[in-house]
């Protein structure tokens, strides 16, 4: 990996959080680096990711320029044109959907401007100059390897997927189907994905509705798992449950048996990568154009080594998070929190 550039003298203004354009001061010194933020919507992740990225925003004395598209690809086109109109040095995007962006990123490329991408990325990327990805295919044959063993290889499964069109729910479906296509004896009876809890509760009632026995459910994301477990419990029934992400509420659910297991991918750690890796770019370094963070998987058997800097000792973890990541993007271990 490249050995990052250090400043030769540290930034005066301090940083400034804003939620989109209008917020942003006109006075800032002109040293300060100004990055656009936008992610794909509001769920548990994101609020993580966001917690992650101010965190290392404040330690860098980053302008930081904050916008969620809540799911809505023409939303986030919009305020990837903001950011351009607004003359931020780089944009990181967390995008809403794979076949999306590519004439906004194009655009941001010729006004000069620096593109990062992290969690997500878009079919087109030519415009992109960096990107701090998970290896979604690795950890949806992870979750699915999972459900397998639990079920001895034979049972009912359903696969709820995330966001449809993401580029980590086709990922990891492609993984997940890649592990079940070698048990003959498992059957997948139902398949659908679900952006949030809520609708995948729904969704998933609705199979239980449906089909007769489902005996696992391999779930795209911790938070839709939860809508899995929540629309059994109201049906009066017991499945598995694995996921992905390993977020403080699917840590829980392992500790207290209710998840078989997930996929560890610290959602600050990543995300302020992600600004990191943009961030230098804008100062003038150089990068790689890849940055894979690589998930670990989760189960009882060692979900306490994870629980501290994700849940008990989190602000503790976001104290040093800045050194921790622009450590790991010289040594390429961007899943390390050492």
């Amino acid at each position: 990996m490249t050995t990052l550039k250090r400043r030769a003298a540290a930034v005066a203004a301090a940083a400034v959080l804003t939620v989109g354009i209008a917020g942003c001061s006109d006075a800032a010194d002109d040293d300060t680096i100004r990055i656009g933020v936008t992610v794909y919507g509001q769920d548990n992740f994101a609020t993580q990711g966001k917690e992650g990225i101010e965190a290392y925003a404040e330690a860098r004395d980053i302008e930081l320029l904050w916008n969620s598209a809540n799911g809505d690809v023409a939303a986030q086109a919009d305020q990837i044109d903001q950011y351009i109109n607004a003359g931020v040095d780089a944009i990181l995007v967390a995008p809403v959907q794979f076949d999306s962006l590519a004439p906004q990123l194009k655009a941001a490329k010729d006004a000069g401007i620096k593109i990062g991408f992290v969690n997500a990325t878009v079919q087109d990327d030519s415009s992109v100059d960096v990107a701090v990805l998970p290896d979604n295919v690795a950890a949806g044959r992870q979750a699915a390897q999972m459900m397998m063993d639990h079920l001895d290889g034979s049972g009912k499964v359903a696969i709820l997927q995330c966001l449809l069109g993401a580029s980590y729910e086709i990922d990891r479906t492609k993984g997940m189907e890649e592990v079940i296509a070698e048990y003959p004896d498992v059957e997948v009876v139902a398949k659908d994905g679900a952006p949030n809890i809520a609708e995948a509760t729904e969704k998933v009632k609705n199979w239980m509705t449906a089909v007769d026995q489902i005996d696992g459910v391999i779930a795209c994301g911790d938070e839709i798992g939860l809508g899995a477990l929540q629309a059994a419990n109201e049906a009066g029934k017991d499945i598995a449950v694995v996921g992905v992400d390993a977020t403080e509420d699917g840590l829980n659910a392992i500790k207290d048996g209710r998840f078989i297991g997930s996929q560890m991918q610290h959602a600050r750690t990543e995300f302020a990568a992600g600004l990191a890796a943009v961030y230098h770019l804008a100062l003038g370094e150089d990068m790689d154009e890849l940055y894979t963070y690589t998930m670990a998987p989760v189960t009882a058997e060692n979900v306490d080594e994870f629980y501290v800097n994700v849940v008990s000792d989190k602000d503790a973890f976001l104290d040093r998070i800045a050194d921790v990541v622009d450590r790991n993007l010289e040594s390429g271990r961007i899943e390390d929190e050492s």
